[in-house]
């Protein structure tokens, strides 16, 4: 019941009066079970909790992740692991069905937004190096970055 409860306010009610086609339910299956997989693969990631194709809000399936212990230093492996599994669904579609879809609109949103993150906040190129390229949005005289 707590579970069901934290999904349901986190990612919204299920939905399975849905009407999902066949097909559609086995790309979102291996679309899941391609996250799961890198998951379970990269030792620095947090275990695989839960994986569902049981649409809820937008999302056609969902795999969660729970950390075992408190982690406060946010790693440079890990958050390339994070990016690998955000990938993970894409690819496992790749190379079942040779054709990838939109559900992994997300994950290429979540993946891009660590990949900046890693880049322009936290220093973790070594092309560009350890120099932070975001704009701090508390300038006071221009108030916010230039273009």
């Amino acid at each position: 019941d707590l579970e069901e409860g934290r999904d349901r306010v986190r990612w919204g009610r299920e939905k399975r009066s849905r009407g999902i086609e066949e097909h559609d339910r086995r790309v979102t299956a291996y679309h899941e079970a391609g996250h799961a997989l890198v998951s379970m693969r990269i030792p620095e990631l947090d275990p695989v909790h839960k994986v569902t194709v049981v649409s809820r809000g937008m999302a056609l399936g969902a795999t969660f992740s729970l950390p075992e212990k408190d982690d406060y230093h946010m790693r440079r492996n890990k958050l390339l692991g994070m990016i690998a599994m955000a990938y993970g669904g894409r690819v496992a579609e790749s190379l079942v069905f040779g054709d990838v879809s939109a559900g992994a609109q997300n994950d290429i949103k979540q993946a891009t937004h660590i990949a900046r993150m890693m880049v322009c906040d936290l220093g973790m190129s070594d092309a560009v190096g350890p120099i932070r390229y975001a704009a701090d949005h508390d300038d006071g005289y221009l108030g916010r970055e230039l273009h």
